[in-house]
């Protein structure tokens, strides 16, 4: 084996056909993004048959005065995988940032370190497990950032729900939460549209987002990389809304409410009452209470907000392996319209139109109890039967450690 440097058109070929794990920044399309506002190289893992078998792309950040450091962005990528051929190509990716005069090299892996069942316990005998990984990296001068719990703008994520859809849409509802499937279902009967942004409305989504961001305290992402990855995704992404028009469910509920009425007056007219036709009698009055409490609301919400009222967003992004989760949003005031719950089943479908087998729900801190600050993202993940994937994490390798040192205290100054 050896590692060169490789054409575009050699990347293309190998990205267009590589159906394992692979992260949105290792796409042709973010490389075309890269290539266009950085140095970017692209190295190859040849085989003895001159056959590229894997790749990597590094790109070139700048630290104090004239130097340069490089990351990875979460690769690199290698067909019919082995520790061995990682090892390898990290340790000639190394050379070659070395000889380019970086002063430091990043790597975060987009691979599994161990998988996790949905309440985020470590299933031990899984066979994705790669413990190794972490010593690989460590005996050839890459220092570990550790075993994070957090989700945070500098670093990758570490933890990520993953939904397995290779079965029937009928399995796949069946393998949800009971809630989470009764909301699903109660998506069909709602007027709910989903709308696909173009970039002239990429502020409404942004909107959306930083309200829920600022809401659930994540660490907030600057506005123009969300907006660079709408924008430079897109022909790999679905970026959606989903809103409810309520002129049409006011008006499904108030024919709703005039049927349950006609009834409940046919049956309270009824003479000796058999015990089923009472216990029906409560059932429609329970019923009319019910939907005459949702016909208020959305009155209400009518008056105040209009007829065509946005719910939630999402940015989808998908390649050959999976459809990724990346962004998403959503107004609590109309929660009960289950705006997020439709959009999720509308891209599962879509996911499986494109024959993916895995719905990446993506970043999630890993800290699963109920305190953690993400654990409602948590458990909405979990209804639908996800299970975790949690990443080695991020690895660094200093080749000029009084750049770095420098660099580090500019950033402690500035901040």
């Amino acid at each position: 084996m050896k590692v060169e440097e490789i054409s575009e058109q050699q990347f293309y070929t190998f990205m267009k056909t590589y159906k394992d794990m692979y992260h949105f920044m290792h796409d042709e399309l973010y490389y075309d993004y890269m290539k266009n506002n950085t140095t970017v190289y692209l190295l190859g893992l040849i085989d003895d048959m001159d056959n590229v078998i894997g790749v990597s792309m590094l790109s070139e950040y700048p630290l104090v005065r004239f130097f340069k450091a490089m990351t990875t962005h979460s690769g690199p990528l290698i067909l019919d995988y082995t520790n061995d051929k990682l090892e390898y190509f990290i340790q000639e990716i190394s050379s070659f940032a070395k000889e380019k005069g970086a002063a430091s090299l990043t790597f975060s892996p987009y691979m599994i370190y161990q998988v996790r069942d949905s309440e985020g316990n470590v299933i031990e005998n899984d066979e994705r497990n790669n413990h190794e990984v972490i010593h690989l990296f460590e005996r050839n001068g890459f220092k570990h950032h550790g075993f994070t719990r957090q989700m945070i703008f500098e670093e990758n994520i570490r933890f990520q729900s993953v939904v397995d859809i290779s079965g029937s849409l009928k399995d796949i509802l069946k393998n949800m939460s009971s809630s989470t499937r009764y909301n699903t279902r109660q998506c069909e009967k709602l007027p709910l549209k989903l709308k696909y942004l173009d970039e002239s409305e990429y502020d409404r989504f942004i909107e959306i987002y930083k309200d829920t961001e600022e809401r659930l305290q994540f660490n907030p992402i600057p506005e123009h990389r969300i907006k660079a990855q709408l924008r430079n995704l897109k022909d790999k992404s679905y970026i959606v809304m989903s809103q409810i028009d309520l002129n049409e469910y006011i008006e499904s509920l108030e024919k709703e409410f005039d049927e349950l009425s006609q009834e409940i007056e046919a049956l309270e007219n009824k003479e000796n009452k058999s015990n089923g036709e009472k216990r029906r009698l409560n059932e429609k009055k329970n019923l009319v209470k019910s939907r005459e409490k949702r016909l208020n609301e959305a009155i209400t919400h009518r008056d105040k907000y209009g007829g065509l009222i946005d719910l939630s967003v999402g940015m989808y992004y998908y390649n050959n392996n999976e459809m990724v989760y990346l962004y998403s949003g959503s107004y609590p005031e109309h929660s009960q319209y289950l705006g997020t719950n439709f959009v999720t089943w509308e891209m599962i479908k879509k996911a499986k139109e494109l024959g993916l087998e895995r719905f990446n729900m993506f970043g999630i801190t890993g800290n699963f109890h109920e305190g953690a600050s993400d654990y409602g993202v948590f458990k909405f993940k979990q209804g639908y039967n996800a299970y975790i994937e949690e990443l080695p994490g991020t690895f660094t390798k200093v080749f000029k450690p009084i750049v770095l040192n420098a660099q580090k205290l500019i950033d402690k100054v500035r901040k």
